[in-house]
């Protein structure tokens, strides 16, 4: 467990996207009968999300909307960035990293520190400490983007509890005496088969599942994710509550102490054994898990910026908890203070972006 606290640095603006297709779960018909489907919602606490299928944007669209609307609305100098952290399991490429070609698409000339990171529901607390390092190296202003999106996926159900979107977020160096950046990272390796998708990369190519499957079965399971839900339901009310208890001792905090506490957005029974566990006070927690399902590594941010618009809060600083858990597998835990001024309302997008590659010529 690693515990870290960033001094004279703050969030300075926040941005979320999402595909501008809602479906209702209960117009799932071909997976749910209409039982099946009020027992669905009722367990999960999902109702409708906005899903890419049919739309096509990338996780990259998602994210590049949120950031212009941040520069946009802020008035924020681009050549001003001088980082540039994207994470998310869904790229548009393998090579090159995506992050590069976002910063070519955003018009980054000034910003040389791109990279990218496949964390998954973990990444916004990750990506907040990756920037927080930068900026101690020696960066100034870092713009993160998080997200996942999979515009080629028809819903089924292994994806049916996962909703699409991204967000963009401004960290910079601040000269005025401010609440800190604190923030817990643990991560326990031993319980990666959890939470897996084994096909695709180098350890079981698609070519060899192929062969030995069937090219049907390898598409299907391409990226496709194995979770075992006895061992992630364990790991969710048992070491996140550990985690987060143990942050509140290192920083000498109690959950009390915070305006807003917000929480990955796995499904209603985790959420509301978590927030049980730690002795949250039910009014402080926030969430968006009805209207948007699990966004994975975005939807703690999702979450605030959904709150945001929702209860017409546009002003005010806020201290914040966010406790984030998944694949690795990881808990996160960060604080720090937001200007909900900042905060921006989220947008609902179909543009994508033309690489201008054809698919079907390019390696002729």
């Amino acid at each position: 467990m690693n515990f870290f606290k960033f001094k004279n640095i703050k969030i300075s603006g926040i941005a979320t996207a999402v595909p501008d297709n809602c479906k209702k779960v209960s117009e799932n018909s071909y997976l749910f009968s209409n039982s099946e489907a009020e027992k669905f919602c009722l367990a999960t606490g999902i109702y409708e999300k906005y899903n890419a299928y049919g739309v096509g944007t990338t996780t990259a669209d998602l994210c590049v909307a949120a950031a212009k609307k941040l520069f946009e609305k802020l008035k924020i100098d681009k050549d001003t960035i001088d980082g540039l952290i994207f994470i998310t399991q869904t790229p548009d490429y393998s090579v090159p990293p995506t992050s590069c070609v976002i910063q070519h698409r955003l018009g980054l000339d000034n910003c040389g520190l791109v990279y990218d990171s496949n964390i998954g529901c973990t990444a916004f607390p990750f990506g907040l400490q990756m920037a927080c390092a930068n900026i101690m190296a020696g960066c100034k202003k870092i713009l993160l983007l998080v997200g996942d999106s999979n515009p080629n996926i028809v819903e089924n159900k292994n994806t049916i509890l996962f909703g699409n979107a991204g967000i963009a977020v401004i960290v910079e160096k601040s000269d005025d005496s401010i609440f800190p950046v604190n923030i817990c990272i643990e991560t326990i390796g031993s319980g990666y088969k959890a939470l897996i998708a084994p096909y695709g990369m180098e350890r079981h190519s698609l070519p060899f599942i192929a062969q030995k499957r069937g090219f049907e079965f390898a598409v299907y399971y391409n990226n496709a994710v194995y979770m075992s839900g006895p061992d992630v339901f364990t790991f969710s009310i048992k070491d996140v509550p550990r985690v987060t208890k143990a942050f509140l001792q290192k920083f000498d905090k109690s959950v009390d102490d915070f305006d807003l506490i917000s929480i990955h957005q796995a499904n209603k029974m985790i959420i509301d054994n978590i927030v049980k566990r730690i002795k949250a006070p039910k009014e402080k927690v926030i969430n968006s898990i009805s209207r948007f399902g699990n966004t994975r590594g975005a939807s703690p941010v999702v979450n605030i910026c959904d709150y945001v618009e929702n209860n017409n809060e546009h002003k005010g600083d806020k201290e914040i908890l966010m406790i984030s858990f998944g694949a690795g597998l990881n808990v996160t835990i960060a604080s720090f203070v937001i200007d909900l001024s900042i905060c921006l309302p989220i947008i609902k997008i179909k543009e994508t972006y033309d690489d201008n590659i054809n698919s079907e010529t390019y390696f002729k």
